[in-house]
């Protein structure tokens, strides 16, 4: 076997070492992070109709334009609002926590709204790290609200935040993945975020 050849096969096998690692590693990562803890951070930029929800404590505070964006929305059958809640993982383990994929889904009283995926990859140390997971949920409220007055379905938005701009009233579920290789390998079931949004969280 000559020189050269050698040097290929030692390349080729140090090369599928390494994948094999990397697979490794990646395995682990996901072990990782079925063991991790998560829970609501914070939420911020509450929107409704375009409107900022936190400067609007009363239908005294909403403006002129206010109100005709408002009416032109509702006369569309449409009452858009959003909201960015940030999610904390905390990895108590001894491992690093990956993942890739964050499928999730978004409640209002129990009842689904909204679904989507965040296609990016998140470390998270171990021994407690931490990660923040900012998750914007947009949906349209007139679809849950048909039927009911444009002053009920303007209150309705409006009550979705507390005065310190956390929803009261939305919860969350969400699975995440970790690519191994060119394989995807994603949570067995959602994890349910047991607590509501609240206050100072």
């Amino acid at each position: 076997m000559t020189k050269i050849m050698k040097k290929i096969i030692s390349i080729a096998l140090l090369s599928m070492l390494l994948t094999s690692c990397s697979i490794l590693e990646e395995i682990m990562s996901m072990a990782a992070l079925t063991k991790c803890e998560y829970s609501f951070h914070s939420a911020q930029d509450p929107v409704l109709s375009g409107i900022d929800v936190m400067r609007v404590q009363s239908f005294s505070d909403l403006t002129f334009l206010d109100g005709i964006n408002i009416v032109a929305n509702i006369k569309d059958k449409r009452l858009p609002f959003g909201i960015t809640a940030n999610v904390e993982v905390k990895n108590p383990g001894t491992t690093m926590a990956a993942v890739n994929f964050i499928d999730w889904i978004a409640y209002i009283d129990d009842i689904q709204i909204t679904t989507g995926r965040i296609s990016e990859r998140i470390e998270i140390a171990a021994n407690g790290g931490t990660a923040v997971v900012p998750i914007r949920i947009e949906t349209d409220l007139f679809e849950y609200l048909k039927g009911d007055s444009p002053k009920t379905m303007l209150n309705f938005g409006l009550n979705l935040v507390d005065a310190g701009g956390q929803p009261t009233r939305i919860s969350l579920k969400i699975k995440p993945s970790i690519k191994v290789g060119t394989t995807t390998l994603a949570s067995p079931e959602f994890f349910t975020i047991e607590k509501q949004f609240s206050s100072g969280n």
